[in-house]
C-alpha cells in the first residue's frame, strides 16, 4: 500500500518535475493506472469495508435500544435513557 510520501513523491515527480506518468511508473516500479490514482487523490484513500461488520451479541436486542432511542426523543431530559442505563 502506498504511503502518503509515495504519493507525494509521484505528485512531485509529475507535476512539478513535468515526467509523464508512463516514465514515473516504470521508475518507480507501479502501474500507470496506481500513478493516474496519486494524481487524482491528494491523500491515500482510507480502508473501506466491502459489507458491515456482523454484530451477533446486539442484533437480538436492537430493536429494544432504537425503541428506547426514539423514546428519548419524545421524552423531558431527565428521562432520557443514558448509555449506563442502557447497558
Amino acid at each position: 500500500m502506498l504511503t502518503v510520501e509515495h504519493y507525494e513523491l509521484i505528485r512531485r515527480k509529475v507535476i512539478i518535475a513535468g515526467k509523464s506518468q508512463r516514465d514515473v511508473a516504470k521508475e518507480l516500479h507501479h502501474s500507470r493506472k496506481t500513478i493516474a490514482k496519486a494524481l487524482e487523490l491528494r491523500i491515500p484513500p482510507g480502508y473501506r469495508l466491502n459489507k458491515p461488520r456482523p454484530s451477533p451479541v446486539i442484533e437480538p436486542v436492537r430493536h429494544i435500544i432504537d425503541a428506547w432511542l426514539e423514546q428519548n426523543r419524545h421524552a423531558r431530559p431527565k428521562q432520557h435513557q443514558t448509555g449506563q442505563r442502557i447497558i
